[in-house]
């Protein structure tokens, strides 16, 4: 089994066009190949619309694309931009790799939890940080 890694998160990198229920894995590392050269698509393509809708005098964000196209045209530092995603117009931040190399790889950290205010440490995969598996993220404790 072959993986997409994001070079600067480390994290798993899941292909904007690919149903979530897919996963992120891939049986062959040609269909994982496959995969970026997807990715480089897509974004590739959602660039393209906002330039056709800016030729024909509409705003950027009139664009189905436009979030895509936040992501990899923007600095981090602008409005929108997000740093783990530059790299994702050419592919340079995309590695494909056996799930074998790649691990289990954690992270340790130490927060305020949003649910009573106490301080707590946890151990997560890299890849749950920031989601509904994580205590230190709000959205753990919506009822």
């Amino acid at each position: 089994m072959f993986i997409i890694k994001n070079t600067i998160t480390g994290r798993k990198h899941s292909e904007p066009s690919r149903p979530s229920w897919k996963g992120t894995e891939y049986k062959t590392q040609a269909a994982a190949k496959a995969g970026v050269t997807r990715t480089i698509k897509h974004y590739q393509k959602a660039v393209l619309s906002v330039s056709e809708c800016v030729a024909n005098g509409e705003p950027e964000y009139m664009s189905r694309y436009y979030n895509d196209y936040k992501d990899v045209a923007y600095a981090p530092s602008e409005f929108g931009g997000r740093s783990d995603r530059r790299g994702l117009l050419d592919g340079s931040i995309l590695e494909v790799m056996s799930v074998a190399d790649y691990g289990d790889p954690v992270v340790t950290r130490t927060g305020t939890s949003p649910y009573n205010g106490n301080q707590i440490t946890v151990t997560l995969d890299i890849n749950q940080v920031g989601t509904h598996m994580d205590p230190l993220c709000e959205s753990h404790y919506t009822r």
